[in-house]
């Protein structure tokens, strides 16, 4: 899941009552009867949808509230917390600094980026 988005459904382009797909990760507004979280829950046949605010689990179309630890890790992705001693280690230098063939230092790792339609070739 990706939740770095702008938060709106992905159909009526509307900010309000927006839950996430839990199995593919679209926006939609809802989850009434006609909805368009409930219906793309029939269409698609995925079932688990998250509360952009409040950070509730439902199973759709049933409706039903999902209380489940296991998903406290994407709840904590959703809204990320950082302490104070954790944002002040960003401005510590990493210890493990690479070298490139022609000597420039860099830091290891990998960086996500997002493909928004086809513009990685630009």
């Amino acid at each position: 899941l990706d939740f770095d988005f702008e938060k709106v459904c992905s159909v009526s382009l509307s900010a309000t009552n927006v839950y996430a797909c839990v199995v593919c990760g679209k926006y939609f507004q809802g989850r009434g009867r006609n909805s368009h979280a409930y219906l793309h829950s029939l269409q698609q046949n995925h079932h688990v949808f998250i509360n952009l605010l409040s950070e509730k689990v439902y199973c759709l179309p049933d409706g039903y509230e999902v209380i489940d630890p296991s998903l406290s890790d994407i709840k904590r992705v959703l809204h990320p917390k950082f302490s104070p001693q954790m944002i002040a280690k960003l401005d510590v230098p990493p210890a493990l600094m690479a070298r490139t063939l022609d000597g420039k230092e860099y830091l290891p790792g990998v960086i996500g980026l997002n493909n928004l339609k086809y513009n990685d070739c630009l």
